[in-house]
């Protein structure tokens, strides 16, 4: 699901490959943080639409998620997940 580079490989995963990990890592934000489950997610598939880019300005190519910046703000949002 991750993308690779001539210089190694990118943090990007395609939109479709974000949404299908969507339920996963929102369940276990959720349950890390103690939040409501539903919440958390609707919050994630905001930021993953709104972030969401599209390789040439959208010109072509499917939309694209940064997982190094969305994991980024994730923490930023809810803290440190729990170990």
């Amino acid at each position: 699901m991750v993308t690779t580079s001539g210089s190694g490989l990118d943090p990007d995963i395609t939109m479709e490959n974000a949404e299908y990990q969507l339920d996963r890592v929102a369940g276990k934000w959720a349950a890390d943080t103690k939040r409501d489950p539903a919440r958390v997610r609707g919050e994630m598939e905001q930021l993953l639409k709104r972030d969401a880019f599209a390789p040439m300005d959208g010109l072509f190519g499917e939309k694209m998620v940064d997982v190094l910046q969305f994991n980024l703000q994730l923490r930023r949002r809810y803290g440190a997940p729990a170990d």
